[in-house]
């Protein structure tokens, strides 16, 4: 509901939109589809930059029961505050982009850059489909084979006053590891301590890759890692965020 009800709001604000079949989606698991849009400058768009916009529109579930103290899929303002399930993470941020369209429209100012949307809808169970929509999408002539700046719309202010844009995440990479020992149950009193137990030899080896205070201890993997500058470490000073809070 959420895809078809963004799809209709950018083609109302003269945009175009496709609705791309999530990859790992099937007949009888199906999954929503992936949102392209694109809003074109007025004035010679092929000379202009293109900026795309990336996004989530589907939530974590939310129940009254869970400490709501309203409908949390229903919109509230309370204390100059919007209440939702959403309004943050991410329908509120993945909104105000088209909000910035519609203010440049019924303003008539041109877009200054192209806007290309990329929203999704599996971003809370882990973004299925989306790695291998986007290899496709990157491709010569597709849809993101153009785009000269990503932002990705879903992070979070400091803190409560002051607005917050960030420019760089760590990244993530995942790993799989797994330990085998006997392939079938041994009598732990009887066998217990003579034989190597997998979860223990496991719970050893991630144990190895960290110390107590968080430093990874694989070699070599901050090596690219830039030091933290005066500058960059002077900002934390003026960020507003409170730990007691």
């Amino acid at each position: 509901r959420m895809i078809d009800w963004t799809k209709d709001h950018i083609v109302d604000l003269g945009g175009t939109v496709e609705l791309l079949s999530n990859p790992q989606g099937t007949d009888d698991e199906p999954l929503p589809p992936i949102l392209l849009g694109t809003f074109l400058a007025a004035e010679s768009p092929e000379t202009k930059k293109t900026v795309c916009v990336y996004g989530h529109l589907d939530v974590q579930p939310a129940r009254l029961e869970d400490g709501w103290t309203s409908d949390p899929f229903i919109l509230e303002e309370r204390d100059e505050k919007l209440y939702g399930r959403g309004s943050t993470d991410d329908k509120g941020p993945a909104l105000s982009w088209l909000w910035v369209v519609e203010a440049h429209r019924q303003l008539g100012v041109d877009l200054p850059v192209n806007v290309k949307i990329l929203y999704e809808g599996m971003e809370e169970s882990g973004s299925a489909g989306m790695f291998e929509a986007i290899r496709d999408l990157a491709k010569t002539g597709q849809f993101l084979s153009d785009v000269d700046f990503f932002c990705i719309s879903d992070n979070y202010w400091l803190g409560k006053e002051k607005p917050c844009l960030t420019y760089g995440l760590r990244g993530m990479a995942y790993f799989q590891v797994t330990v085998k020992c006997c392939e079938q149950d041994l009598h732990s009193g009887v066998l217990g301590g003579t034989i190597h137990e997998g979860m223990t030899d496991l719970v050893q080896l991630m144990a190895s890759l960290v110390d107590s205070s968080g430093r990874i201890l694989v070699d070599g993997v901050m090596d690219d890692v830039e030091p933290l500058t005066a500058e960059e470490n002077a900002m934390y000073d003026t960020i507003e965020f409170d730990m007691e809070a």
